[in-house]
């Protein structure tokens, strides 16, 4: 039932998941894939969660109840490792990265997002590194 879910605490969501050997129950599952994969509902957990829970919407705050139940599953470890392969599968990876980030570093009609992109890099790469005074909590470039 959608309302025992929206009322079910972290501790017994947890639960649920240990009991099923660490694999998601089909609503879970619907609700990584929506949230991962669904350009509708990609990135917002309130709308992927009331699309895969269908809670009842004549109770009273039932919207913030999604939130609530939403922000939990996003917590859960397993559903974030289920989200992340969900993520890597559509692209999602360090070569997609690597290559968005090529292309911003040699466009030239952003020189805002350009020169962004190439602290980015120097970063990654360790060209740059930053220093904290923490006496008086200035960062110090090298």
């Amino acid at each position: 039932m959608l309302s025992q879910c929206i009322g079910t605490s972290e501790q017994n969501i947890m639960t649920n998941t240990k009991k099923q050997n660490n694999k998601l129950n089909p609503k879970q599952e619907l609700f990584c894939k929506l949230y991962a994969t669904d350009r509708e509902f990609f990135g917002n957990g309130t709308q992927a969660y009331i699309k895969a829970y269908k809670p009842d919407r004549v109770k009273k705050g039932w919207y913030k109840s999604a939130q609530s139940a939403a922000s939990r599953l996003l917590s859960n470890v397993i559903i974030c490792e289920h989200l992340n392969k969900l993520l890597e599968s559509e692209g999602l990876n360090n070569s997609f990265i690597d290559k968005q980030l090529l292309f911003i570093i040699t466009q030239h009609s952003d020189l805002n997002a350009k020169i962004r992109a190439i602290q980015e890099y120097n970063k990654i790469k360790r060209r740059i590194t930053e220093q904290v005074d923490h006496t008086s909590h200035v960062f110090l470039i090298d």
